[in-house]
């Protein structure tokens, strides 16, 4: 086993992790959609929401058409229009995958788990006017395999009020059915592995096509995505014309190193236990995510069921490694915003303390070739002041998330402003700031479910965990709207300067919230040497 294996596992369990804990979907009991005026009309046809919060809701609007019989698949195809009123009032199907057992975490009954027409979005909007507010898109994590839309954190309803903004949050194709390259079984099928990276950008295209009749402006328009989410978004920034796509681009918990390579996609395509496309096509929905629960326990790197799916570089959408394209200025007319959080594998330890600790006692024999000069300086550097447990979640945090996102930062700073950050705080009942804790506050929700302690530290400081939230709303909204995170500022907060090295300025999120340089920087430069290129294995 090498780093790489380590790092494979510790993720795809912390994507098990951080979908087991999904909250409650977030429809509102339906009112009069003309209370605020609720109620549009686009070239698809004409949308009824409803009105909660002091915003417009339109939830379940489809953006492609459903990827079923000839679809299945395939990339995405436009939605046709539909006749009379869309009714949408309520989230629709979540997308399959194969963790029924967490069903009544929504409020969709099981069966909702296996329809395969699951391609819709939620829009949140102060008013379906022409106002051209700026749009904040969207897209969930969970290792393209699990997750959807419609959780209770993923509510825009704060970002688009204290922002003047229009939210939009998508389903997309998860697991086998939007990430598995087919193209070995029939060559029509070739970039199906990437089908999944192709609804997200068909929902964005769709944001430009009908935003405009929501009240938002399809020349402003921010991109967010947080751990698988990110990673999409990351591999978008290594396709042709990025900016096609999206004007900013806010990456939470995730980089492009974390894109598969080819080589990685060929190995999971190579253990397909369907040898063709005919064989797979007549199988059942349940059929197939009981053929992917196969997969993942077959997969390489996979541990107790931790494979994570994700776009990779096919050379054709996703043209090259994700930095040196950025490097190269592909992005040049993209304005990024990034982070991590502190202790972001310290998910992993609230699912398997025992794997963890086994994981733990190994670590240093995972040092790939890149490394050995200075594995003892490494190992050394990581357990000072560390247990060999927490050493080796500091060592696949950075590994994973946090060095990875300085490259990216450093190789888009070349062409436009850049912003990073690392988000501190943690409940003091908790295991520290972990994956997802930055979504309750970003989203201005404050709803922790799956944050250790966080409820209890809420009910002991509201009102200072309120102002840390606001912080985030404001800076994510000031960013969305003008690409600088300073010019809204409704509740103080330091002022976030530009990311270059060697200074490496990062606003740490934090009771009280500070600018740091370079942060735990001798850590980052024991990386120097290690290729952060497409994952593979």
């Amino acid at each position: 086993m090498n780093t790489r294996l380590g790092l494979a596992a510790v993720l795809g369990a912390l994507a098990l992790t951080g979908c087991a804990a999904n909250a409650a979907n977030t429809t509102t009991t339906a009112k009069a959609a003309d209370r605020i005026g609720c109620a549009t009309r686009t070239s698809l046809g004409s949308v009824d929401g409803t009105a909660a919060g002091g915003v417009c809701a339109f939830r379940g609007i489809p953006y492609a058409a459903p990827p079923t019989g000839p679809r299945r698949f395939k990339p995405p195809q436009p939605v046709r229009p539909w006749h009379g009123t869309l009714k949408a009032t309520e989230g629709k199907r979540v997308c399959p995958q194969d963790r029924d057992q967490y069903s009544e975490d929504y409020p969709d009954d099981k069966k909702e788990y296996t329809n395969e027409d699951c391609l819709y979005l939620n829009v949140w909007t102060p008013r379906p006017d022409r106002a051209e507010r700026p749009v904040i898109v969207f897209i969930h994590g969970g290792a393209a395999r699990f997750g959807t839309a419609n959780e209770a954190r993923y509510d825009g309803t704060t970002l688009s009020t204290r922002g003047d903004a229009v939210v939009v949050s998508l389903n997309y194709r998860l697991g086998v059915f939007g990430w598995s390259e087919l193209g070995g079984l029939d060559p029509t099928y070739k970039g199906s592995g990437n089908n999944g990276l192709r609804d997200q950008m068909a929902a964005l295209r769709w944001v430009h096509d009908h935003i405009a009749d929501f009240g938002g402006d399809p020349r402003n328009v921010t991109a967010v995505g947080e751990s698988e989410g990110a990673f999409s978004i990351s591999a978008m920034l290594a396709t042709d014309h990025p900016e096609r796509l999206f004007r900013h681009a806010i990456l939470q918990s995730g980089s492009g190193a974390l894109v598969h390579s080819a080589a990685f996609e060929k190995k999971l395509a190579a253990g397909f236990p369907v040898r063709t496309i005919a064989g797979l096509k007549a199988m059942s929905t349940k059929q197939v995510l009981a053929l992917q629960e196969k997969m993942a326990e077959q997969a390489p790197g996979a541990a107790g069921g931790a494979l994570f799916f994700g776009p990779y570089v096919d050379g054709r959408l996703v043209r090259g490694p994700v930095t040196d394209r950025v490097a190269a200025g592909n992005a040049r007319g993209i304005d990024l915003l990034m982070g991590t959080d502190r202790d972001e594998m310290n998910f992993f330890g609230q699912m398997d303390p025992q794997g963890l600790d086994k994981l733990a006692a190994q670590y240093p024999a995972f040092f790939p070739p890149e490394l050995a000069a200075s594995k003892k300086r490494m190992v050394a550097a990581y357990e000072k002041d560390r247990s060999p447990r927490d050493a080796a979640l500091a060592m696949f945090g950075d590994q994973g998330m946090r060095v990875p996102m300085t490259r990216l930062a450093q190789a888009q700073s070349r062409w436009r402003p850049t912003y990073a950050y690392e988000f501190d705080w943690s409940p003091p009942k908790g295991v520290g700031a972990v994956h997802t804790i930055d979504l309750p506050f970003m989203f201005g929700t404050l709803r922790f479910t799956g944050i250790e302690g966080g409820d209890e530290a809420l009910a002991a400081d509201r009102a200072r965990l309120t102002r840390l939230s606001g912080q985030m709303v404001d800076a994510w909204t000031s960013f969305a709207r003008t690409g600088d995170p300073n010019r809204r500022r409704h509740v103080a907060r330091p002022v976030w300067p530009a990311y270059r090295a060697p200074v490496r300025s990062t606003m740490v999120w934090d009771l009280p919230s500070r600018v740091v340089n370079a942060p735990r920087d001798a850590e980052r430069a024991l990386w120097d040497a290690y290729p952060f290129g497409p994952f593979t294995m």
